[in-house]
């Protein structure tokens, strides 16, 4: 816990309204093992059921609030890095629950020297009876070259460097920050002891599609890193497996007002999706698989990287 001694690490939690999971968040922050001082600073857009909350456990916890106008998690993530105290960031995130040893793994992983630090991600065990094809969440038990914003540590000189997370980008951002900071600083650790536990969270088909605009933003992170399309992506020039496809399909619907036949190439994303789920959701999981595509199609000739 922090009093007059300085925090050896500040642990950044950007929120939105959301108290019930932020709640969680902060208890496990509380049972944290860690010997040395730490603080743990919010930052939120002024909900007042935030503020509350806040209130309610700094008797438990070193945290302190910070409200900022800016919209977006990096805007947030920013303004939390920057008000830190510490040399050592911790990130995670409203939606996710630190087991009890994160910060001391990722405390003693990052050394004298080490720039960044990650950690394993998993579905909550609190949210097993959460399921069905939309729900959300992460699941990331291995280093994988991704690098989920919710359980990342950094040196404060290695964000300054870097200016910290683009706000700019709707998804991708900390899988782009670790990278720059990497292409800087040297290798990232893992910490496979520093576990987050991630929410499952429900969401039905309409939500779902909504949610798939920002994954635009990725052929941006291959083309600031290349060598990424080796490591993350499907045979170099695909996010997913299942997008050529799903590319070949919105192909075909293209070339229907030249040929009807042209339809018939939408076919393999149908008949792939058949092959394991019952009619009526794989005719939602083609959809979903030819409109993700869409969106990364349209991303890459907004970023001028291919990344379908």
């Amino acid at each position: 816990m922090t009093g007059s001694v300085p925090p050896v690490v500040t642990v950044v939690v950007p929120t939105v309204d959301r108290v019930e999971l932020l709640r969680r968040c902060l208890r496990g922050l509380a049972g944290q093992d860690l010997a040395d001082p730490y603080e743990v600073v919010v930052v939120h857009d002024g909900n007042a059921g935030i503020t509350a909350l806040l209130a309610e456990v700094a008797d438990d916890l070193p945290v302190r609030g910070l409200r900022i106008d800016e919209r977006g998690v990096s805007a947030k993530r920013n303004a939390g890095w920057r008000a830190a105290r510490a040399d050592l960031v911790a990130f995670t995130d409203d939606d996710c629950e630190p087991s009890v040893g994160w910060l001391t793994a990722l405390v003693q992983a990052a050394g004298d020297d080490r720039a960044l630090v990650a950690g394993p991600v998993a579905p909550h065990p609190e949210d097993a009876g959460v399921t069905g094809p939309w729900a959300r969440t992460v699941n990331q038990p291995v280093e994988s070259g991704y690098y989920p914003g919710c359980n990342l540590l950094l040196r404060r000189s290695a964000l300054e460097a870097t200016d910290g997370f683009d706000p700019a980008m709707q998804a991708g951002e900390d899988t782009d920050l670790a990278w720059r900071v990497i292409e800087q600083h040297g290798a990232a650790a893992w910490a496979p002891d520093a576990l987050i536990w991630h929410a499952v969270r429900a969401v039905d088909f309409v939500g779902h599609l909504r949610s798939l605009p920002r994954w635009g933003d990725l052929p941006l992170v291959v083309r600031r890193h290349p060598q990424l399309r080796d490591r993350l992506g499907y045979r170099r020039w695909f996010w997913k497996d299942n997008h050529p496809a799903a590319c070949l399909a919105l192909a075909g619907i293209a070339l229907t007002p030249i040929s009807s036949g042209a339809l018939l190439l939408a076919a393999p994303v149908v008949v792939r999706r058949l092959r394991k789920h019952p009619p009526r959701r794989a005719a939602a999981l083609a959809v979903s698989d030819v409109v993700e595509a869409g969106v990364l199609i349209a991303g890459s000739i907004r970023h001028r990287a291919v990344l379908l």
